[in-house]
C-alpha cells in the first residue's frame, strides 16, 4: 500500500454538507460522510501522491506521529475502497 498512488472513482461527487465532506457514487447512489481526516485523505487523492506521500503530507499538517497518521490513512483507503470510491490503484 505505501506506494500506491490511489484514484478516486471518476463517478463519485465531493460535497461538503455542514462542514463535512459527503461523498455521492453517482453510479450506485451511495454516500459516505468522511470524519476530518478521512475528509484530508480524500483532498489528498489525485493519482499522483503515493500513500506514503499522503501520510507525510498530514504528519507534517498534524504535528502526529507517523504510526498514528499511518493507520487514519489505511483506514479510509480501505472504506473508500470497500465502498467502491476509488479505481484501480498503481505503482
Amino acid at each position: 500500500m505505501p506506494g500506491e498512488r490511489p484514484i478516486p472513482d471518476p463517478h463519485v461527487h465531493e460535497m461538503e454538507i455542514d462542514g463535512e465532506v459527503t461523498l455521492l457514487h453517482r453510479e450506485t447512489q451511495t454516500a459516505l460522510v468522511l470524519n476530518d481526516t478521512a475528509g484530508d485523505v480524500w483532498r489528498l487523492l489525485d493519482g499522483r501522491r503515493t500513500v506514503s506521500e499522503i501520510v507525510d503530507t498530514l504528519c507534517a499538517a498534524y504535528g502526529t506521529e507517523r504510526d498514528i497518521v499511518r493507520a487514519g490513512v489505511e483506514s479510509a483507503l480501505r472504506s473508500f475502497e470497500g465502498q467502491g470510491f476509488l479505481t484501480a490503484a498503481t505503482g
